[in-house]
C-alpha cells in the first residue's frame, strides 16, 4: 500500500498530511478499481495561520515504479496553487471586461459547423494594455501585467511596440453530451474562449515582406505575434486522477469540468489511464485497424515482431501470441546508443538484465512509463531488433506497417534530439513547471503552454523533422506524445493534453490545439479508397514523408515501407520502389519544386535463400534523388492533377529477375473527354515481344514508346530554389529571368504518360551502356510533339 503521509514545506508554509481509515467508499468505485485505487484519502492541510482545508485523493494499491512515486504530491501542489491569494490589478487591468473572459463557455443556437463569434458583436474586442516599458513598469503592482512582463523578458530585446487583450479569442466549439440534459433546447451547442496577449510593433517597423537568413532571429520585433495566453481553470474534476470518471447530469455539472488545469512537474499516470480507457471503452472500432494484413489474409495469425521487452521482468522475450504491446518512437541521435547485437542477445533475454545494461535514458523511461500505466509489453527498434542482422533488420523494416499499426497505442519522445532526453515528466526533475497562475475573484487563470505560433511547437522538434519517426506517427492509431512541458493523447476519436480539461466533450469543432499532428491517413476509413482518394493520401504522405531528413540516404524507402505495406494491404496493391503499380504512370510523374540530384545509393536486395546483393534505386523512383540544397528540403509532388493518363505498357525487373507487367489502371478507368493518341500513329506494326530480352538489372523498367532528340534550354534557378525546367520550342523573342542560369543542350526526351487536354509528359534522360536514366521531367503538348521530324520508336530500357 502506498501511504500518503509527509511534511510538505514550500513558499514559508508548513503542511502536514494524515490518513483518514474511516473514510467512506468512493461513489465511484468501479473507476477506482480499474485504475487500482485504494479507498479515498483524506489529506488535512495546514497554513502558517493554522487554517486548514481538507485534500482528498484515490491512492494506488500498489507502489508506483521509481520516478512517478509522487502523484500525490503534485495533487498537493496543484491545490496549494490555488490557494494563492487573488491577484491586485493595476487601474489598466482593472478596466478589463473581468465577467467576460472568467466566464468562456458561451451557447450558441447556430448550426455546425459554426463561424459565428463567440460573443455578439464581439468578432474583434481587443484592449490596449499600453507600451512594452509601461507594462513592465506596471509588474510590481499588478498580477496580471507581471505575468505579461515574464513572458516580455524572452522577446528580443529591441522590442518597442505595444501590447492589447484579445478577450475572447475561441479555443473551440462543442455540443453536449447526449446523457446531460440542457437547460435550454434551441441551444446547439457551447463556444470556449481563451485571453490573448498580442504584440503590435510602431507602424514604421511593421514588417512586410520575406526575411533574409540573417534576419530571422530579429523579425519577431518587426511583427504582430502572441505574447501569451491564458484559459480558466475547470471548477471541478479538472486535478482528479479520472477526469472521465465524473458522473454527469445536469448541464452546469457538465460546463464545470471544462477548462483548463494545472500541469505539474510530474506527468500525471492516472490521467493518461483514463485517456486510454475512454478510447478502448468508448470509441470502438474507430481507433483500431480492422483491415487484414497481406500475411493474415493468407491464413496466418498475422505478423508480430520477433522480440518485445517485458517490463515487469525487465528483459527480451520471445513477442507471445496475440501480444498487447506498445511502441516507441523517439529519436536515436548522433550519439551511440546501445543497441541489441548478435552478441548480446542471449544476455538480454535473461530476467532483469536491462538494470545492467547502459540504456538510453527514453527507453528507460518507456519501460517505467508501461508499467505504471499497467501494461507489460514494450517494442523498440533499437531492443527489439538485432542491429548487426541484416536479414532479420531486412525483414522487420518491411513490416513496419504491421508493428506500429497494431501497437496498443505509441509513445512518442518529442522532447531533445537523442535517445538519452527521457521522457520529461516521468523521472522527477525531468520536466520544469513553466504553468503561471492568476487567481482573480471567481476563477483562476492559467497561462496556455501551446502556444500555436510558438517555437517550442511539436511541429519544431527534431522528432517531427526526421524520416524515420513520419510513419512511425502515421501508422499508429493511438499515441501518447511527451513534449518538453507536457503530454499530449490523440486517437481517431479524440484529442487531449494535460493542460486542457476536455475529457467529457464530444464533438470538438474549430480546435486551436496545435498539436497532436493530423497526418493525412486520419482521414482513412480502413475501406477501399475511391482512384482520387488514393493518389491525393499517396502524394500527401509523399510529399509529407520527403519534406523531411535522413541520416543515411540508404534508408530512403525503408523509412517509408510501413507506409507503403498499408496502403498496399488498403487498395490490393503492390509498390514498386515506392511507386504505386495500380497508379504508376500517375506516380512516376513525381517532380520536385526545389533542387534536387541524383544521390546514387545502393541497397540490399534478398533472394529466397537468403543471399544478399546491392542493387542502385532506380532513377525513376523518386528515392534516387536528394536534395542539392540541405538547407532546403525539396517538397515532392506526385503530379499536380489526377487526369494523368496512361499511355505506356511498362514492364519491370523483380527481385527473382522476372521480367513482369506492372498492372496500371485500364485506360476506361480513368475519366476525361481526351485522351492523346496520335502520336502512336507512327508505332510498329508488331513489337519486339519483351520477354525474350536479356534482363541484368533489378528495378530495371522495360517498354516501347516515342523518343525525340531536341535542342532545348535548360534553365534552374541561380539562387538554388527551384528545380531544372526545360523550355522545348522557345520563341525568338523569348527573354531570360536575370536571377536564373540557362543554357542551350541537346536533350533526349521519352513520352511516359499523356494529360488532358491534349498533353504528353516526358522524361528528360541521359544514356550509359544503353540504358536510359531519368534527369529530368516536362511537357508538352501532343501538337507540337507531332511536329518534330526526328521522332522514333524505340524499347527503352530505363534504370
Amino acid at each position: 500500500m502506498a501511504w500518503f503521509g509527509h511534511e510538505h514545506l514550500k513558499k514559508g508554509k508548513r503542511y502536514s498530511t494524515e490518513r483518514n481509515r474511516s473514510d467512506s467508499v468512493n461513489k465511484n468505485s468501479e473507476f477506482a478499481s480499474f485504475y487500482g485505487f485504494a479507498q479515498p484519502t483524506t489529506a488535512q492541510l495546514l497554513t502558517a495561520d493554522g487554517e486548514s482545508f481538507i485534500l482528498r485523493v484515490c491512492l494506488r494499491k500498489h507502489e508506483e515504479p521509481a520516478g512517478l512515486q509522487d502523484w500525490t504530491g503534485s495533487i498537493i501542489n496543484q491545490v496549494m496553487a490555488s490557494s494563492e491569494p487573488i491577484a491586485r490589478l493595476c487601474k489598466v487591468c482593472s478596466k478589463l471586461n473581468i465577467q467576460r473572459f472568467t466566464h468562456p463557455l458561451h451557447p450558441c443556437h447556430d448550426p455546425l459547423p459554426c463561424s459565428t463569434p463567440p460573443i455578439e458583436g464581439a468578432h474583434a474586442t481587443f484592449f490596449p494594455l499600453g507600451s512594452i516599458d509601461e507594462i513592465k513598469g506596471r509588474r510590481f503592482t499588478c498580477g496580471f501585467c507581471n505575468l505579461i512582463a515574464e513572458s516580455l523578458d524572452k522577446e528580443p530585446s529591441d522590442l518597442n511596440g505595444e501590447c492589447s487583450v484579445r478577450e475572447t479569442e475561441e479555443f473551440c466549439n462543442f455540443k453536449l453530451p447526449i446523457d446531460v440534459k440542457g437547460r435550454d433546447p434551441s441551444m446547439t451547442h457551447f463556444h470556449l474562449t481563451q485571453l490573448s496577449v498580442l504584440y503590435y510593433p510602431p507602424i514604421e517597423n511593421r514588417f512586410h515582406g520575406p526575411s533574409l537568413p540573417w534576419e530571422f532571429k530579429e523579425r519577431d520585433a518587426w511583427t504582430s505575434h502572441y505574447i501569451q495566453t491564458f484559459q480558466v481553470k475547470a471548477r471541478s474534476c479538472a486535478d482528479s486522477g479520472d477526469p472521465t470518471a465524473a458522473f454527469l447530469q445536469t448541464e452546469q455539472e457538465f460546463l464545470d469540468t471544462i477548462g483548463g488545469r494545472y500541469v505539474s512537474t510530474q506527468v500525471n499516470v492516472q490521467l493518461l489511464r483514463a485517456w486510454l480507457h475512454q478510447c478502448e471503452s468508448e470509441h470502438g472500432d474507430v481507433c483500431v485497424p480492422s483491415l487484414r494484413l497481406p500475411v493474415e489474409r493468407n491464413g496466418e495469425t498475422g505478423f508480430q515482431p520477433t522480440f518485445v521487452v517485458d517490463v515487469t521482468q525487465s528483459c527480451l522475450v520471445d513477442t507471445p501470441s496475440h501480444c498487447r504491446y506498445v511502441a516507441l518512437s523517439y529519436v536515436w541521435g548522433i550519439a551511440s546508443a546501445f543497441r541489441h547485437l548478435l552478441e548480446n542477445t542471449r544476455d538480454l533475454r535473461k530476467k532483469n538484465s536491462l538494470h545492467s545494461f547502459p540504456i538510453p535514458a527514453t527507453i528507460r523511461d518507456a519501460i517505467t512509463l508501461v508499467r505504471a500505466i499497467g501494461e507489460r509489453y514494450l517494442w523498440v527498434d533499437s531492443l527489439c531488433i538485432i542491429q548487426d542482422d541484416s536479414k532479420m533488420q531486412q525483414a522487420e523494416m518491411m513490416r513496419m506497417g504491421s508493428i506500429y499499426s497494431k501497437a496498443l497505442f505509441t509513445i512518442i519522445a518529442a522532447a531533445g534530439d537523442h535517445a538519452n532526453r527521457g521522457l520529461p515528466g516521468v523521472e522527477q526533475g525531468s520536466r520544469e513547471q513553466v504553468q503561471k497562475i492568476l487567481k482573480l475573484a471567481d476563477c483562476e487563470l492559467l497561462t496556455v503552454i501551446d502556444i500555436r505560433n510558438r517555437s517550442n511547437r511539436i511541429d519544431d522538434t527534431t522528432w517531427a523533422e526526421r524520416a524515420w519517426t513520419f510513419q512511425e506517427r502515421v501508422l499508429s492509431s493511438r499515441v501518447l506524445v511527451f513534449s518538453e512541458t507536457q503530454a499530449y493523447w490523440n486517437c481517431r476519436a479524440a484529442s487531449h493534453s494535460e493542460e486542457r480539461a476536455l475529457e467529457q466533450v464530444r464533438d470538438i469543432h474549430r480546435c486551436r490545439l496545435s498539436f497532436p499532428q493530423q497526418p493525412v491517413t486520419d482521414s482513412l476509413s480502413w475501406e477501399r479508397l475511391q482512384p482520387l482518394e488514393y493518389c491525393d493520401i499517396y502524394r500527401g504522405l509523399l510529399s509529407s514523408y520527403r519534406q523531411r531528413h535522413l541520416t543515411y540516404h540508404a534508408d530512403m524507402l525503408n523509412a517509408f515501407n510501413g507506409v507503403s505495406e498499408i496502403l498496399g494491404t488498403l487498395q490490393d496493391d503492390i509498390f514498386h520502389w515506392g511507386l504505386p503499380q495500380s497508379h504508376f504512370s500517375y506516380a512516376i510523374t513525381w517532380a520536385f519544386t526545389g533542387p534536387s540530384s541524383r544521390n546514387y545509393v545502393d541497397v540490399p536486395v534478398f533472394d529466397n535463400d537468403g543471399s544478399k546483393q546491392m542493387i542502385s534505386i532506380p532513377s525513376w523512383s523518386w528515392a534516387a534523388w536528394s536534395g542539392a540544397d540541405l538547407t532546403r528540403t525539396p517538397f515532392l509532388r506526385a503530379g499536380d492533377d489526377i487526369d494523368v493518363r496512361p499511355v505506356v505498357h511498362f514492364h519491370i525487373v523483380d527481385e527473382k529477375y522476372q521480367l513482369v507487367v506492372i498492372k496500371d489502371r485500364p485506360m476506361q478507368d480513368h475519366p476525361g473527354d481526351f485522351v492523346p493518341t496520335s502520336w502512336k500513329n507512327g508505332q510498329p506494326h508488331q513489337f519486339q515481344p519483351l520477354t525474350q530480352l536479356p534482363v541484368t538489372r533489378i528495378g530495371q523498367l522495360h517498354f516501347w514508346t516515342s523518343l525525340a532528340n531536341l535542342r532545348v534550354i535548360r534553365h534552374w534557378s541561380a539562387m538554388a530554389t527551384g528545380s531544372v525546367h526545360y523550355i522545348l520550342f522557345p520563341s525568338p523573342n523569348f527573354e531570360r529571368d536575370t536571377h536564373s542560369t540557362y543554357e542551350i543542350v541537346d536533350q533526349d526526351f521519352i513520352v511516359v504518360a499523356a494529360r488532358d487536354p491534349g498533353e504528353l509528359i516526358l522524361l528528360a534522360v541521359e544514356w550509359r551502356d544503353g540504358v536510359a536514366y531519368r534527369v529530368g521531367i516536362t511537357d508538352v503538348e501532343e501538337v507540337d510533339w507531332l511536329r518534330v521530324e526526328t521522332r522514333e520508336w524505340r524499347l527503352i530500357t530505363l534504370g
